[in-house]
């Protein structure tokens, strides 16, 4: 296990998109993950508050690190984001967790909180399950 999640973790710091967007790994479970991401004037919109593109974003680099947590290389099939509150400013945690898991299909639900804990987007992704990394 050890092995495997040192991989993964090889592998998600090669995330340049992740990267670019500030967005880091917290930890990482079997099926679980965190990620943090703190809010900057780079991931606003034009009304000032948080684009939802960053937002889905940083649900996405959550679900990557859940879904590949088994040793398969997992890419996303679907997503999806219910944006609930904007944000302009603070840190936001996202927290992955599987849903389901088969032979070739896995779900994932992500809750994107603020410092406060208050509930900002909620994230459900399918991820379709390949070979061993």
């Amino acid at each position: 296990m050890e092995q495997r999640i040192k991989k993964l973790e090889q592998i998600l710091l090669n995330d340049r998109f992740a990267n670019h967007n500030d967005i880091h790994l917290v930890s990482i479970g079997k099926g679980e993950a965190i990620a943090e991401m703190t809010v900057t004037e780079n991931h606003l919109n034009g009304v000032n508050i948080i684009q939802g593109g960053a937002l889905f974003t940083l649900a996405d680099f959550a679900f990557a690190a859940a879904s590949n947590s088994h040793g398969r290389i997992a890419v996303a099939a679907n997503a999806t984001i219910n944006f609930f509150k904007g944000v302009s400013s603070g840190k936001l945690t996202a927290k992955a967790k599987e849903h389901s898991s088969g032979k070739t299909l896995a779900t994932y639900i992500v809750d994107i909180t603020d410092e406060e804990g208050n509930k900002i987007a909620l994230f459900n992704g399918t991820a379709f399950l390949k070979g061993e990394y």
